[in-house]
């Protein structure tokens, strides 16, 4: 990716602690039935739980039915290696940082629970697929309302701390900020529908445009562990490595450039792993071709600045037509995390070194 995004603390996390406290006093130490008692050790989610019971709604039915379940298939559980695995496996799949940055670290993943323990994996499942979105039993009152106000929140404080306006994963496409009324989906860096227990851990969800989250990484896994373990960027990491950017023209005929035309270099020497899995994951050389080829881009970039040379060839002004291309680099360097600005640059400094401005006679 581009750049990295700047994790921000917030009242949302208290969902996350509320599943830790789940899983680490109440699933992996359980006996016989479940019953409010078992929450006694965290008394606010007791008292919800207990409201949630007296409600009597569809979704404040389904956490309490959900975690009683999950209790009872823990309990069934005597192989205790096994439950200790499971601690490991728990913190491994909420340690998203280390997954992204080090192979050593072994997630646990839905298909590799199923072959376990079958019913536990139902359960785990059946519960964890639905806590974010628009059925998620946090979008209840009793909860802060996930969906309407804590997210909201959430975004707001978010965009504040990262305000560059450009989404981190492609360097295109804007980032909605919060003067308008919409707001940008959040992704789940690694998917919520292969890895259990992270659906609702902060450090796994980061906003990203619609292109980058929809259109491109969707499910897409960037670790890969089932495929083959592969590095990848961590969203939130506080270093992130400079990009370098390369273009080579193959061919002059840059009023209608074709992939072919051309070699993009995207290289990070220290994290050469990491590119290829961060082009992968969001088809990054594609969407950078459909970019320089669109007709409005690489094209127009070239014609603005040769129009000029042109004009200054004819009334004998070469020295402003130099100084009017500097103009035009430098002003692509004021954003530097606009992968946009970074192709234009490089694209008219090959055009340049090339001699396609002066059209052999200058």
């Amino acid at each position: 990716m581009i750049f990295t995004y700047q994790y921000i603390k917030h009242d949302i996390e208290k969902l996350q602690e509320f599943l830790d406290f789940l899983f680490y006093d109440v699933w992996l130490v359980a006996e016989g039935t479940f019953n409010f008692s078992k929450l006694d050790k965290n008394p606010d989610l007791k008292n919800i739980c207990e409201k949630l019971e007296l409600e009597d709604t569809k979704w404040g039915n389904f956490f309490n039915s959900r975690i009683a379940w999950i209790y009872d298939e823990f309990a069934k559980i005597k192989d205790n290696n096994f439950k200790l695995d499971l601690i490991d496996f728990y913190h491994n799949n909420n340690n998203i940082e280390a997954l992204c940055s080090s192979k050593t670290l072994s997630p646990l993943t839905y298909s590799e629970l199923e072959v376990k323990y079958p019913d536990l994996e139902k359960a785990i499942n059946s519960f964890y697929s639905k806590l974010y979105g628009s059925e998620s039993p946090f979008n209840l009152d009793a909860f802060g309302q996930l969906s309407k106000k804590l997210l909201q929140s959430h975004y707001k404080a978010f965009v504040d701390s990262n305000n560059d306006g450009i989404c981190p994963f492609c360097g295109l496409n804007s980032i909605d900020g919060n003067i308008v009324s919409t707001k940008d989906a959040y992704d789940h860096f690694l998917p919520k529908s292969i890895y259990p227990f992270n659906s609702i851990n902060f450090k796994n969800l980061s906003p990203m445009c619609y292109k980058c989250n929809s259109g491109n990484k969707s499910t897409n896994d960037p670790i890969e562990h089932i495929k083959g373990r592969k590095l990848a960027f961590y969203p939130y990491s506080i270093i992130h490595p400079k990009i370098e950017f390369g273009f080579k023209l193959l061919s002059k005929n840059v009023k209608a450039l074709t992939p072919k035309d051309y070699i993009l270099s995207i290289n990070c020497l220290i994290k050469a792993e990491e590119i290829e899995t961060w082009k992968r994951v969001f088809k990054i050389d594609i969407r950078y071709d459909e970019l320089i080829c669109n007709k409005h881009k690489a094209k127009e970039w070239y014609e603005d600045v040769y129009d000029y040379f042109e004009n200054a060839k004819a009334l004998v002004e070469i020295e402003d037509a130099e100084k009017y291309f500097e103009k035009v680099i430098k002003s692509t360097t004021r954003n530097p995390r606009s992968v946009k600005n970074t192709i234009k640059r490089k694209f008219l400094e090959e055009c340049k070194a090339n001699g396609l401005f002066k059209n052999n006679t200058m």
